[in-house]
């Protein structure tokens, strides 16, 4: 936190949905979407595993909690029962399972006084269980003429071992003693979304942007803090989306209380009142639009959350600006000079916005689909090339905003688009996996042979298709498997972005099939756009259904002892030497399929194997 630095636990290999620290705050349990989904305890000090549970949740682990002692912990499935499981996690033997409840559970706490007991909440769900030799057995909340049970979203025990609370979604704090409903407190205008333990009362959070903090009993609110931009700490990096942002997350932290919130910001907040932005991030949709600044260590990104986002990429990494959009957008293009900033969105228009202030320029319509990538001519950034899912690319005069060309013959939605160095050829990638080319500004379609195309000097390659990149396709090639790809400014090294969550290096030109390449994973779905910045010396990455913006720092080949290794299956060269080809061999023993399954929650739809949850043929393959 001081340092301003973030470390990874690179265990999981699927979305991560649920999260608890043990007692001491040494350890951390984390659990995973997939088909035989797993819960990783690992060490917060070496980042190294020490525990993987599984066995006993299909499909996903949505909630997790150690108990007082911290020897057990209990875990909640997001199968249709939504099988609860008690843990001797050290061992990692199961101490009792049960089916929770037909609807979703949200919340398990193991009693503190009394680890065979817990609490499960969940849709009109509260209950109380105490562990019965390998089972469970539950009681619900008994509420008496209190009326129906309220679907609860949080809740935490008390001081005493017959005392819980729980948080609802009207705004109600329920008071339990053991499975009987005291009394309902009004806490929150909206649903409490999170509530947490303190040593002499308890915090919590709504959907109504405040965090309160209560006495020992919930009599009293002795204090409220709204998550206000005018109580940000003079010192606070960053900028908060809106005021009173819905709270999602609550903890306690070096006397601070930390809370996160649905517009993906962790925020500390002391007790006096003030308020520091740890870090910040997209929030909802996918993000896809990313552009790096020509000149300077920032980047921008647009996502479907609509709103549009520059970052700084020096050591702060804070978001500098950001604005609310009308709609959701996947691209956005930083003029040659750097002073304006070209945004496409989901509903067919674009707008070109001053670069340091965000506010309009100018904006246009003339299409009713997506727009999917937006770039600028280079040199004096004379004309702006926008590309839509309805298969056209309009060419704008900038100076006189005037539609100058469109260029047609496209038989599927634009991917990629490039300008040629003297901004008068663009080349364009299609859905179809077409490479095409248009003469600029008119947008006439051109023929140029392949031996022709490696001769011409582009501003920028972002192509995934032609003989140039041959080499990026894995074994399994589906057009979109490949989603992104950036050249670095001497030409040298091409990175890629694929929908299995790969970044990879290649050496450029990457000819012939199946290029050498390093591979790096950090994002939980498909890489939806990768950037070098104006130097080179980071990789930006975005994700889309993770939300999330992911740096490298880029290392010249001087700075290792490396070597050029001789064929494609060497893999006995060690990682360390540079070469690109150490991981190769492991991909291609890779079951993709098998990997792309284990997202078994997202819907499943589309013509390609994974997607159809089958194994490829041989064929296929």
């Amino acid at each position: 936190r001081q340092q301003n630095t973030q470390r990874f636990y690179l265990g999981h290999d699927d979305d991560i949905l649920c999260l608890a620290i043990h007692p001491l705050k040494d350890y951390v349990a984390t659990g995973q979407v997939g088909r035989d989904s797993s819960i990783h305890i690992w060490d917060t000090e070496t980042i190294k595993p020490l525990s993987v549970l599984k066995g006993y949740h299909q499909y996903g682990v949505c909630a997790v909690d150690f108990s007082a002692d911290g020897k057990r912990l209990a875990s909640v499935g997001i199968d249709d029962s939504h099988t609860i499981v008690l843990w001797d996690w050290k061992k990692g033997e199961k101490l009792s399972a049960v089916r929770g409840s037909k609807d979703k559970i949200f919340v398990v706490k193991i009693n503190p006084y009394m680890p065979d007991k817990l609490i499960t909440v969940g849709i009109k769900h509260m209950k109380f269980w105490r562990r019965a030799g390998g089972g469970l057995i539950g009681k619900k909340g008994c509420i008496g003429a209190l009326g129906r049970t309220d679907t609860m979203m949080c809740a935490v025990y008390g001081w005493t071992e017959e005392m819980a609370f729980s948080g609802t979604s009207t705004g109600d704090v329920c008071i339990w003693r053991d499975v009987f409903l005291i009394k309902a407190v009004k806490a929150h205008d909206g649903p409490v979304f999170s509530m947490h333990a303190l040593e002499k009362g308890f915090v919590t959070g709504g959907k109504d942007g405040v965090v309160a903090l209560w006495d020992d009993t919930f009599e009293r609110c002795l204090k409220t803090y709204a998550i206000k931009r005018a109580a940000l700490a003079p010192g606070s990096k960053g900028l908060l989306l809106e005021d009173n942002p819905s709270i999602r997350a609550i903890s306690l932290g070096h006397g601070h209380i930390l809370v996160g919130t649905k517009n993906g910001e962790i925020l500390e907040v002391d007790k006096s009142g003030p308020i520091t932005l740890l870090v910040q991030g997209h929030m909802e949709g996918e993000v896809w639009g990313l552009a790096t600044h020509p000149h300077l260590p920032i980047c921008a990104t647009v996502s479907d959350d609509k709103t549009l986002r520059i970052w700084d990429l020096s050591p702060s990494h804070c978001m500098l600006a950001v604005r609310k959009l009308k709609k959701g957008g996947r691209c956005c293009c930083f003029s040659p000079d750097g002073k304006a900033l070209a945004v496409g969105l989901n509903d067919g228009s674009f707008l070109i916005v001053n670069a340091d202030t965000l506010e309009d320029l100018v904006s246009f319509q003339h299409r009713k689909d997506v727009i999917s990538e937006i770039r600028f001519s280079p040199g004096a950034g004379k004309y702006l090339a926008v590309a839509s899912c309805d298969n056209f690319v309009d060419i704008y005069n900038v100076m006189s905003s005037k539609r100058v060309g469109i260029c047609k013959g496209a038989s599927s939605y634009i991917t990629h688009m490039d300008w040629d160095i003297r901004g008068k050829l663009l080349q364009v990638n299609t859905g179809a996996k077409e490479q095409l080319f248009f003469e600029a500004p008119r947008g006439k379609k051109q023929t140029i042979p392949r031996s022709e195309v490696e001769k011409i000097g582009w501003a920028s390659w972002t192509s995934v298709l032609g003989s140039c990149c041959e080499g990026i396709w894995p074994i399994i090639g589906e057009v979109t498997d490949v989603t992104a790809s950036c050249l670095t400014s001497d030409s040298k090294v091409l990175a890629t972005g694929d929908d299995f969550g790969f970044v990879k290096l290649f050496r450029y030109p990457a000819k012939g099939k199946f290029g050498k390449f390093k591979r790096y994973v950090a994002h939980s779905t498909h890489v939806t756009n990768v950037r070098w910045t104006y130097d080179d010396s980071l990789l930006v990455t975005v994700g889309g259904a993770d939300t999330s913006l992911m740096l490298w720092t880029y290392e010249m080949e001087g700075h290792r002892d490396s070597r050029q290794c001789d064929s494609e299956e060497s893999d006995l060269d060690s990682e360390e030497d540079g070469g690109y080809d150490s991981d190769v061999t492991r991909e291609n023993e890779i079951n993709y399929t098998i990997k792309a399954l284990s997202t078994n929650i997202r819907p499943m739809f589309g013509i390609k194997p994974h997607l159809q949850q089958k194994e490829p043929t041989l064929d296929e393959r």
